[in-house]
């Protein structure tokens, strides 16, 4: 007996994340000016604040969901406060729970990750501008929807197009393929990434080449006839291929070749990247392996690793690939996996010194937004060059 779950329908289910930050405006049940900016920021810490007049308990916890908690505390307006030192990090994720349950301070800025919204803060870092709406040119970021036959329902990605794109500045451009991690979607490269603004930044100081940036989400759903869903991320590749480049070739003005077309991601979109790139090298010629892996993630891809047979034709490899770019924080939890991939490029003879194309950058710091940013912000200066 097929379930009588409503089959879901993404007007129901999209949600919008505001470009101004959130300021106070009014209470909850009329009580008018009572709830405050969630976060506010000073040179090395921040005051973080959540309205919570009734409850008995509000406390945070920071970088990770199973982190150690740290208690706000509540002042008499019902007003709870904490002061967050910066530890030297910029970006860093933030878990609020009140009364022993994980809510969202509404208040605070907002993205998605770890499979759901979260909230989070951003420290400015004297230097580390890189990634700041600046007074630059800036392109425009637009969610388009097409049809995926493979996956039964309607899928969104977000498209990123250089400044003078829409006036006509441009005839026709590269594109870049980019991914998030696991747990994340299409949204996130832009609003916890910012990779509209590193983009910006880098053609206004003329160090990257105009190209459109093509977002997908790589947790791909499909639905069924019974108003179910499930996630693959080994579906991304058919739906990318098949579908998603094709639409996007016939929707902007795109130069089609595999010289002009450019894959990247970050952790799971990293295995999805190798995946794709190096089972299609006829439709790219660049690379972008963030925190990443070339075999696929248990419980998240399946054991078929032949697209690494790749690498057993050097010749052939050196032809196929102008930029292979590997990445890894120095602090990430992956960091010993990297570097037993890097032995087997070695092994191979295909090492950055043996390879041309190869490019293997260490960053200072984890499994993180503070690092991905960096990546996609290095990779775009080398991509259709």
């Amino acid at each position: 007996m097929l379930s009588k779950k409503i089959k879901i329908n993404s007007a129901l289910t999209e949600t919008a994340i505001a470009f101004d930050p959130q300021i106070q405006l009014g209470g909850y049940s009329n009580e008018s000016w009572k709830v405050p900016e969630g976060t506010t920021l000073e040179t090395d810490h921040a005051i973080l604040k959540f309205y919570a007049p009734t409850a008995k308990t509000v406390a945070v916890r920071r970088f990770w969901s199973e982190g150690p908690l740290t208690d706000l505390t509540k002042g008499e307006d019902g007003i709870w406060t904490l002061k967050l030192d910066s530890e030297g990090e910029r970006y860093s994720p933030l878990f609020f729970e009140v009364d022993g349950v994980y809510v969202l301070n509404p208040m605070s800025e907002i993205g998605w990750s770890h499979g759901h919204p979260i909230n989070y803060i951003d420290f400015p870092h004297k230097g580390n501008d890189y990634y700041m709406c600046k007074d630059v040119p800036h392109g425009t970021v637009a969610r388009e929807i097409y049809y995926s036959t493979i996956c039964n329902c309607y899928k969104g990605c977000e498209v990123y197009t250089p400044p003078g794109y829409n006036t006509g500045e441009y005839e026709r451009l590269p594109v870049l393929y980019l991914q998030h991690g696991f747990g994340e979607n299409e949204s996130s490269w832009v609003h916890l990434g910012k990779v509209n603004f590193i983009m910006d930044n880098l053609l206004a100081e003329g160090k990257a080449k105009p190209c459109i940036i093509v977002m997908n989400n790589g947790m791909v759903q499909t639905q069924y006839g019974n108003g179910t869903r499930k996630w693959d991320a080994m579906k991304l590749m058919p739906m990318l291929v098949e579908e998603c480049i094709p639409f996007i070739d016939s929707h902007y003005r795109t130069l089609t070749d595999k010289w002009n077309r450019a894959m990247a991601g970050l952790s799971m979109g990293s295995m999805q990247t190798s995946v794709t790139t190096l089972t299609n090298p006829e439709l790219f010629g660049y690379a972008g392996i963030f925190s990443g892996f070339l075999k696929k993630l248990p419980g998240i891809g399946d054991d078929d690793n032949s697209h690494l047979n790749a690498f057993d034709d050097k010749d052939k490899l050196f032809e196929n690939y102008r930029l292979f770019f590997r990445c890894m924080g120095d602090k990430d939890e992956f960091f010993a996996q990297f570097k037993d991939e890097c032995e087997i490029m070695k092994e191979k003879g295909l090492a950055p010194g043996a390879w041309g194309a190869h490019k293997e950058i260490i960053y200072e710091g984890h499994h993180d937004w503070n690092v991905w940013r960096q990546s996609v912000r290095d990779f775009l200066e080398l991509v259709f060059k």
